[in-house]
């Protein structure tokens, strides 16, 4: 999970990346209360002056990786860029326009898919679980949490309607986005793709996933709706009274936070690397950084309209990657089924001694390799 990664962040290489992101942290911590606004200014401008002048040296040492470098090469690095930004300032504030407005879109595209890969993982990994009980009930277990999972997700965003249009008077009228027409085509989304899984599991491809999904898609949505109607209502000053929802608004925020860097530490940026064919590693990592310091900056002066319009596009950008990621989920099915096979014959393998404990079988082509090999050695594929 993408957590997990977050721990990678201890290691040498990644201490500049771990000074930035407990700075990001902080400063993000601050500008979530209003109370505290000042401070967060100053920790931010900082930051955000920085996290430019690492993003623009990740750029020009495309050959080699920021962690790589040595102390004294990135800190020279760092001065002949910021005498460089100096001299050419018109040019290079120019250039960070252009980046300011690619990284709000970029910060939404990858915040939203990589909070929706998240909780389709998820989903996956209980159902695994659920898939490997010592129980003849777990057919029945599972079909409960399909079942359940879709009417908890509908029942979930029925209540939040009807408690959100009745605190504002018609979100339409009070904040100017209809936050429950948004959420019944959500509703809709889920009902039709019920109906689809209830349909295959007729067939024998159950999808307790789909119902584990449907939750966290829920409680997503209802976390949209409640930070458009907050930000939007903030705007006249009435926070004095939604301290609570404001902390809860927070761990959400950090969630997603965390949640987006942990996805983009380690390999995974080496394998995003070699896809686009132009970017370094660590190039995506600072891209990344750079794009929250900018958005969440943003977010926090004292106009929330940035932060509502970001909001805004992310609650109508969730609907075609709840369809993307739902068909997704349905057609991989297939691999997940032959991968939980393969375990089962990997499990069996070292039970009987065909194959050694530290050796696996790859979940492609079902060849026998090391645990420490990153890539079958017959088919080339990612190994898990």
């Amino acid at each position: 999970m993408a957590f997990k990664n977050l721990l990678l962040l201890k290691e040498k290489e990644y201490r500049l990346y771990l000074i930035l992101i407990i700075w990001l942290i902080i400063g993000f911590t601050l500008f979530q209360f209003e109370v505290l606004y000042i401070a967060g200014l100053i920790v931010f401008i900082p930051l955000m002056a920085l996290s430019y002048i690492l993003f623009l040296t990740s750029l020009v040492s495309y050959k080699k990786k920021l962690r790589d470098m040595s102390r004294k090469r990135l800190i020279i690095t760092i001065i002949i860029l910021t005498i460089l930004v100096l001299l050419f300032f018109n040019f290079f504030f120019f250039l960070f326009i252009i980046f300011l407005y690619l990284a709000i879109i970029s910060y939404i595209l990858i915040t939203s898919i990589f909070t929706m890969l998240y909780f389709f993982n998820l989903g996956i990994k209980i159902d695994d679980y659920l898939y490997k009980l010592p129980t003849s009930l777990k057919k029945f277990e599972r079909w409960c949490f399909f079942v359940g999972g879709i009417l908890v997700s509908i029942i979930s965003l029925i209540v939040a309607i009807i408690i959100t249009e009745s605190i504002t008077g018609g979100t339409q009228e009070a904040i100017g986005f209809n936050t429950a027409g948004v959420a019944i085509i959500i509703i809709i989304i889920i009902v039709i793709f019920g109906i689809i899984g209830a349909i295959h599991s007729l067939q024998g491809r159950l999808y307790a996933w789909m119902g584990i999904f449907f939750v966290w898609v829920a409680i997503y949505t209802i976390y949209l709706m409640g930070s458009i109607i907050y930000r939007r209502i903030s705007e006249g000053g009435a926070t004095a009274s939604s301290i609570p929802l404001q902390i809860l608004l927070y761990f959400f925020n950090l969630f997603i936070l965390l949640n987006t860097i942990g996805s983009l530490i380690a390999e995974k940026t080496d394998i995003l690397k070699a896809k686009l064919r132009i970017f370094g590693p660590d190039t995506v990592l600072m891209w990344l950084i750079f794009s929250i310091t900018i958005i969440t900056f943003l977010s926090g002066l004292e106009t929330a309209e940035i932060d509502i319009f970001r909001l805004i596009a992310v609650f109508i950008l969730f609907i075609p990657l709840l369809i993307f990621m739902t068909i997704y989920g349905i057609r991989n099915y297939g691999n997940v089924t032959k991968e939980r096979k393969i375990k089962q014959l990997e499990k069996e393998a070292k039970k009987e001694g065909v194959i050694e404990k530290e050796q696996i079988l790859c979940r492609e082509c079902g060849a026998v390799n090391s645990e420490s090999d990153k890539f079958c050695l017959q088919c080339g594929v990612e190994l898990n």
